[in-house]
């Protein structure tokens, strides 16, 4: 599809991205421009808007096109299990290190966060690999994995827990087997690993206080790469304040922390970017 606009008309796209905050509450303003403005050139298309002035136009006359946009906007990409060597790592470091400190302090809560979990893949990855690790010993541990999004249509899906064929391909057989019942849609993630997650509205992005506190393990991965410096900066000191301490944070393949948060977070695995609190 050819470009509906040359280059990137700045002052016109801050006030298009200015106008979407103030008349939903859903705030670009901080995404980084090259993704906006390629996420804008389906909606300029299908709308047959010219510029991005016409395209505010266009927002005025049709306000059911916000949630269209809104949707465009947001990242859904995800997958179970999407980094196997992030998830091999948090099995090897994190989880058994994190048992053991429960244990000895005589504590039976493990809360995890999935900050932008899309279609529920994520949270319940947690999940089964929190049920592979502890096998019968998951009943010692009060479990709470809370997912959030901003995609409230995500959200809809992700509660519903169930998959076309093609979502589960890169699942084992034996996950498959143990996780999942198949239905007529495809494979439902089964009740137990089901009850273990609990999904909610979050908007990492505009929301100063975080909504939850303590957590034992935050992932929040594929997020920052589309947010500017200084949004990043904000998203991860809002991260840091909600882990418990010790605690941990599991970034994207390509992400890293920035700022004042290199010096208060230990790198445990460059590569699959786990960072403890300690």
């Amino acid at each position: 599809m050819a470009s509906m606009v040359t280059g990137i008309d700045t002052t016109a796209l801050d006030s298009l991205l200015e106008k979407v905050y103030r008349d939903t509450g859903h705030d670009f303003r901080e995404y980084k421009r090259g993704t906006v403005s390629r996420r804008l050139e389906r909606r300029l298309h299908v709308t047959g808007a010219k510029t991005y002035l016409d395209y505010i136009e266009f927002l005025d006359a049709h306000p059911e096109e916000y949630h269209k946009l809104t949707d465009d906007l947001t990242i859904k990409v995800s997958g179970f299990f999407r980094s196997s060597y992030t998830f091999q790592q948090v099995t090897k470091l994190v989880l058994p290190e994190l048992t053991l400190f429960k244990r000895n302090r005589g504590e039976q809560k493990l809360r995890l966060w999935s900050t932008a979990c899309a279609r529920g893949e994520e949270p319940y990855s947690i999940a089964i690999l929190l049920a592979e690790f502890l096998g019968n010993r998951r009943q010692d541990f009060n479990i709470s994995i809370y997912a959030t999004d901003i995609s409230r249509q995500a959200l809809q899906g992700a509660q519903a827990g169930v998959y076309p064929p093609t979502d589960v391909k890169g699942l084992t057989p034996t996950a498959l087997k143990n996780y999942f019942t198949c239905c007529d849609k495809g494979y439902v993630v089964n009740c137990d690993i089901r009850q273990m997650v609990s999904f909610s509205y979050f908007d990492l992005t505009t929301t100063i206080r975080q909504p939850f506190i303590d957590v034992d393990c935050i992932f929040c991965c594929n997020v920052l790469i589309y947010l500017q410096s200084q949004l990043q900066e904000r998203v991860l000191g809002m991260l840091y304040d909600s882990l418990a301490a010790p605690g941990y944070l599991i970034l994207g393949e390509v992400e890293t922390p920035t700022g004042s948060l290199n010096e208060k977070l230990k790198c445990l695995d460059a590569k699959a970017k786990i960072y403890k609190k300690n």
